[in-house]
């Protein structure tokens, strides 16, 4: 871990995680946004599911064997170089929120998905963030 330069109010910014997918067909990397005050919050989630068992193509889709990269903290300004590549866009956390829960709604509903304490967690919170009513926990 290094940092250069001066970070923001950490509070003020938004921090971005650059998530690399194994065989994504529009993609090789979703950068995902959020405030940074949900940051310790969304990460440890977003850990927990890349460790487990779900974090596969089969049942994730093209996001399906994600792995964290980088997690940029504390910005206070992005700037879209190339409009025209779908990479440089970031994507809110809401919609990736969004994306990763109708994968696992539809799992469950189709029974393929093991009953568990960490995905009932991980729905939940994911539930929270497209909703925009997530509340960071203390």
């Amino acid at each position: 871990m290094f940092g250069f330069g001066k970070k923001a109010n950490k509070l003020d910014g938004i921090d971005v995680l650059i998530i690399k997918t194994v065989e994504a067909k529009n993609r090789n990397f979703y950068q995902v946004v959020f405030p940074s005050v949900l940051a310790n919050d969304i990460l440890s989630m977003l850990q927990k599911l890349e460790k487990s068992k779900m974090n596969q193509q089969e049942f994730l889709g093209e996001i399906g064997g994600f792995r964290i990269a980088t997690h940029l903290e504390a910005m206070t300004n992005i700037d879209i170089l190339d409009d025209a590549d779908l990479e440089a866009r970031p994507v809110h956390i809401e919609d990736f929120a969004n994306i990763l829960l109708r994968r696992l709604e539809h799992l469950e509903e189709s029974g393929k998905m093991e009953e568990s304490e960490d995905m009932a967690f991980i729905m939940g919170e994911l539930t929270m963030l497209r909703d925009g009513s997530y509340v960071p926990q203390n």
